[in-house]
């Protein structure tokens, strides 16, 4: 297996300033009113949680000290007992009281905010998918299967995590001003020297964030190689184990894995600077306070304190600092934390979502009255090669014609189909289908006419008869089993324990080569296609397959136009046109007859094929050997396969 190259980067768009902001605008924005209510039962759960300070602290003065009257702020006197049960009992109830509502606003709160951060997660991954999947086949080219599916899933899920934390800020935000508010309320002067932490946390805070945020960067591009590395591995484990390479694949996993721990070492040594220096910051003005507090307790406060204050308002002030403290140490760590990680993580989310993709619902429809396929002079390079895989192709399929394209490995046959289903776009020329340009068609109506079946077709985890009705739908049994005879696959099917029931497995292992790929042909042949395209798709049949799916593409020759892209010449020995595509050029066109007459490039490969190659041209032995092929293996080099 190869080793995995330099994942290409998600270039966020020049008109997007700030990613995450931007997907919080676009997708938090339709449930604004849960989010909203969720706001305000947060703030208002501050006020409740902070009673219970205040409650202990006159509770301890008047009940336990009896050095102050039972004195509430904001509650009149004419509500407070005058006995000492009494005051008892009602401070017992307001304890009571603020926690139940404490409890209650907190749940109702919790409830929503969860609720519309899940719907606009939902929201997030659903587009992201959908977005990818628009994508051109470029895109796809470039990356790994893991590193596109950790935008799905880790970015996604890192998105999550900064809702759960941007909630617990919301919380830390309402619980400093609140806790705040109550110190004002108690003693102003002493509550107005505690705004110099802030200042000092958020000279913390603005260090740590401009060092982590390219770390994080860095982070999430690692977690894209390591899953790439991982899926690379996993789904190769066949060749892995027989080539006795699982020491190899461990040791890539392992480099991978490193690269992420080394990254993630990075961002934890950030972190724990700063987590110690914001606890240093806290904890010793916590006893500055304490010390101050005291002094003005046991020696009266000096002038620009104004008044002293009690043990038990020195007690509440005390506990409402650690809801001060606390709260701007987390909202500085966790929440600045998470944000910079999902910042890192929205620009490969809006990377994807915003950047230009190929639009499937853009152009018009697809109008296909007969079924001609024309090729004008159709130049095309893939953008990962400075080569040109086509050049100055042009060949024509009349309408219910079987048309088979061969050629040696590497020619370009399969490109040119790719052009026809528009995976990419031509460099020049133009490709149509009755007249119409396909650049100029909607992809999706384009592909609703198109029939197709790869050399190695992929099943999806399921049943037989699933696969064979994925792109129909609601196709009944009957049209499933007619379809399935046509492609020669009825037979083993019926000959499986549970027939069209029985589960094909991941990707279809369960199933022979074979027997993967008559059942691609059956999906394709359901959605009775105007137009055919067999990209080798009788690669993995026998001969006696082959000749029962060559009978059925003969028989329906006539009602589709059909291209067969040919690992084996006798698939297209019937065909109405023969096109041979050597080094990116059609070189030669005909029927089987013309073209074995005309003693070319297609007569060596038919020689080959039925294993005269004696009669074999010298410029023909001589390009084998040029390619350093023994001449003996020619029938592997030219997608050969010499008749038993």
């Amino acid at each position: 297996m190869s080793e995995s190259s330099d994942t290409p980067e998600y270039e966020v768009p020049d008109h997007v300033d700030n990613p995450l902001v931007h997907l919080i605008r676009r997708y938090a924005s339709p449930y604004g009113a849960r989010y909203a209510v969720a706001i305000v039962g947060t703030a208002l759960a501050q006020i409740p949680q902070r009673v219970p300070a205040l409650v202990v602290g006159v509770a301890l003065d008047a009940i336990l000290l009896s050095s102050t009257p039972y004195d509430l702020p904001l509650v009149p006197s004419g509500w407070v007992p005058t006995t000492t049960e009494g005051q008892v009992t009602f401070t017992i109830g307001l304890l009571v009281g603020a926690f139940a509502l404490d409890g209650a606003l907190t749940w109702l709160s919790g409830r929503v905010a969860g609720t519309a951060r899940l719907r606009t997660l939902h929201d997030i991954r659903v587009d992201t998918f959908d977005a990818l999947v628009g994508r051109e086949m470029d895109f796809f080219d470039r990356r790994q299967t893991g590193d596109v599916m950790s935008v799905l899933n880790n970015d996604v899920s890192n998105l999550n995590g900064f809702g759960n934390n941007a909630v617990e800020g919301l919380r830390f935000v309402t619980q400093i001003a609140v806790a705040f508010a109550f110190m004002a309320l108690l003693h102003v002067r002493l509550a107005a020297l505690l705004l110099v932490l802030p200042v000092g946390l958020a000279l913390l805070g603005r260090w740590y964030t401009t060092r982590v945020e390219p770390v994080y960067e860095d982070v999430r591009e690692s977690v894209g190689r390591i899953n790439a590395r991982l899926e690379d591995s996993i789904d190769g484990i066949a060749t892995v184990k027989s080539f006795a390479r699982e020491d190899r694949e461990r040791t890539a996993v392992a480099d991978a894995s490193r690269e992420y721990r080394d990254r993630n070492w990075s961002v934890i040594r950030l972190r724990l600077i700063f987590n110690y220096s914001s606890w240093s910051v806290s904890s010793y003005s916590f006893v500055g306070l304490f010390a101050v507090g005291a002094y003005i307790n046991l020696n009266g406060a000096p002038p620009f304190l104004g008044r002293s204050l009690t043990a038990g308002t020195l007690l509440t002030f005390l506990l409402y600092s650690k809801s001060f403290y606390g709260p701007i140490r987390q909202l500085m760590l966790d929440v600045l934390d998470s944000y910079e990680n999902a910042l890192a993580s929205s620009k490969r989310i809006v990377a994807v979502l915003e950047t230009d993709r190929q639009a499937n619902e853009t152009g018009d429809d697809l109008r296909v009255t007969e079924g001609r396929i024309e090729y004008d002079r159709v130049d095309f390079g893939y953008e990962s090669s400075d080569e040109q895989q086509l050049r100055d192709v042009s060949f024509t399929a009349e309408p219910g014609s079987l048309v088979g394209i061969v050629g040696p490995t590497g020619a370009g046959k399969s490109t040119i189909t790719k052009l026809l289903f528009r995976f990419y776009e031509a460099d020049a020329g133009t490709v149509t289908v009755d007249g119409q340009d396909v650049t100029d068609v909607s992809p999706r109506s384009l592909r609703e006419h198109l029939g197709y079946v790869s050399q190695d077709p992929f099943l999806f985890y399921g049943t037989i008869r699933q696969n064979i009705g994925y792109g129909v739908d609601d196709a009944s049994d009957e049209d499933i089993e007619h379809a399935a005879k046509l492609a020669g696959a009825h037979e083993f099917v019926t000959g499986l324990d549970d027939g069209y029931d029985t589960q094909v497995g991941e990707r279809g292992e369960s199933l022979s080569g074979g027997q993967r790929q008559r059942i691609a042909i059956a999906r394709a042949l359901l959605r009775e296609p105007e137009i055919l395209v067999l990209d080798e798709a009788t690669s993995h049949v026998d001969n006696e397959t082959e000749r029962q799916i060559q009978e059925s593409i003969d028989a329906l020759a006539g009602e589709r136009t059909t291209l067969a892209i040919a690992h084996r010449l006798s698939t297209v020995r019937n065909a109405d046109t023969i096109v041979v595509v050597d080094d990116g050029r059609v070189v030669e066109q005909g029927s089987h007859e013309e073209l074995v007459e005309r003693d070319g490039l297609y007569a060596d490969l038919w020689r080959v094929q039925v294993g005269d190659t004696d009669a074999v041209s010298e410029a023909f032995l001589q390009r084998a050997r040029a390619e350093d092929r023994p001449s003996e293996r020619i029938e592997s080099a030219v997608d050969g396969e010499v008749s038993r």
